[in-house]
């Protein structure tokens, strides 16, 4: 088939409304991160490997799209922007006050499975905090979420809890085997509750058969104050029960505040880059099946790069927040636009054209 007509997988072409509705939901998120005070950030579209390696773990970073520089340097085009955001904060804002808010919205690009409808571009929009340890600024970045998907239209959002210590705290028990930790780590996201009790007895015998069972059960629900609940009777090590203290705080906050129904506990979510340290979260949207925005806390990456710092930040997929909102099927507002006939007189035709403009309107040569 001819190049001409047949593009790379995984990417796409946009046009007429579908760029419309794109620049349409991209400039109202960028004018709500602006409502919070996050200044934009532009970052390259392409950096040394390492960089990211040391952002996203070096089994992630595999995924990238990699070329060497003619000086021998390996490079990546960037495959998401945190990294990058933490190195520039680490290396050039150390005299800024903190806390430091960044926003951004750009292509980023990840190889993942060879097929012909996997995306590999994908356009991210996203902030991030840093400076403010939680969980206050955690509850401004899930305001700030939960406010975007209002202003383009998804009011019928869902946002999932969880903490990275939930999971740790029961995989401490392993200590240093990574395998085990992996293998308890990959049941618990599969939400394999007949396999995670199988793992559980042969590798944790101590835990009472009544506790282990709540545990394989907990894993399975997002919840809101009952889930809550029922994690502070079953767990019982300090880091798990931290991190459920944690939780709750933040959810109670939150419902305070009136957003109660949008906010759900999940204690079956243990995935999520290495450089997450406490609270993650994924947004949802029904009728779209998957999620179309993550985030979540991560006080350790910056130090891969300077001095550690708490910080928290998010980021959504456009296609997702674009097709949601297609599926809600919520219309564009058609600008109006003054036809201008054409005539021989092409200097009476540009003098009413460019008067039009002058008043701030539309028009179409015709």
């Amino acid at each position: 088939m001819s190049s001409l007509t047949k593009i790379p997988a995984g990417v796409q072409y946009f046009f007429d409304e579908e760029v419309r509705l794109r620049r349409h939901v991209e400039q109202q998120a960028m004018k709500v991160f602006a409502g919070w005070s996050y200044d934009e950030i532009i970052v390259p579209m392409f950096d040394y490997h390492d960089l990211f390696a040391r952002g996203m773990g070096a089994e992630r970073a595999e995924r990238t799209y990699r070329f060497t520089d003619r000086d021998g340097a390996l490079l990546a085009l960037r495959p998401e922007m945190t990294s990058l955001v933490a190195r520039t904060v680490a290396t050039r804002f150390v005299q800024r006050a903190r806390p430091i808010r960044l926003c951004y919205s750009g292509e980023v690009f990840r190889y993942d499975e060879p097929s012909e409808r996997a995306a590999r571009e994908f356009h991210q929009l996203g902030i991030e905090q840093i400076g403010q340890p939680s969980p206050t600024a955690d509850i401004e970045v899930l305001l700030i979420a939960a406010e975007l998907l209002k202003t383009i239209g998804l009011d019928e959002f869902r946002i999932t809890l969880a903490h990275v210590d939930f999971f740790k705290g029961v995989a401490e028990r392993f200590g240093s085997d990574e395998a085990k930790r992996a293998n308890l780590r990959e049941l618990i996201d599969r939400r394999n509750s007949i396999a995670l009790d199988q793992f559980l007895q042969i590798n944790a015998p101590d835990i009472a058969e009544e506790r282990r069972q709540s545990f394989c059960q907990l894993t399975q629900i997002a919840g809101k104050a009952e889930a809550i609940a029922k994690a502070r009777e079953t767990l019982r090590n300090e880091t798990s029960r931290t991190a459920i203290e944690q939780l709750a705080a933040i959810y109670d906050t939150l419902s305070a505040l009136g957003l109660r129904e949008q906010f759900d506990i999940d204690f079956g979510d243990a995935g999520g880059l290495e450089y997450y340290t406490g609270l993650t979260f994924k947004v949802y949207v029904p009728g779209w099946g998957t999620e179309i925005g993550s985030g979540g806390r991560y006080d350790n990456l910056i130090s891969n790069f300077g001095k550690a710092e708490p910080a928290v930040g998010f980021s959504f997929a456009l296609d997702g927040l674009v097709g949601a909102r297609r599926n809600k099927n919520i219309a564009l507002a058609a600008e109006a636009s003054e036809t201008i006939p054409l005539s021989d007189d092409q200097t009476r035709t540009f003098q009413s054209a460019l008067a039009l403009r002058k008043l701030g309107r539309n028009l179409k040569l015709q």
